[in-house]
């Protein structure tokens, strides 16, 4: 796994906040250990009664979530804007 998926497991299990918003704007290519992290992400916020939310993911990589079926699984945001007010005062943003 890439440093940076490290750092991001890392900086979730280390945070007290419930819910969590990974912005994928600028992935352009993920594979399956980043797949499984957002998994991961998904299922630790879920246990903390808690939102995860993946915020504009390309084309390319929405498509590969459809593929795989996390599109049934996870909770996306296309950049329309998204309220996590409801779910948790303070909401992770990485």
């Amino acid at each position: 796994m890439g440093v940076e998926a490290e750092t991001l497991r890392c900086l979730a299990s280390s945070r007290p906040e419930r819910s969590m918003v990974v912005d994928l704007r600028q992935v352009h290519a993920i594979d399956a250990a980043g797949l499984g992290l957002l998994v991961d992400l998904h299922c630790r916020a879920l246990e903390n009664d808690g939102v995860f939310i993946v915020a504009n993911p390309s084309p390319w990589v929405r498509r590969l979530m459809a593929l795989t079926k996390l599109e049934s699984v996870l909770q996306f945001d296309d950049g329309a804007g998204f309220e996590l007010a409801c779910c948790d005062e303070r909401a992770m943003s990485a």
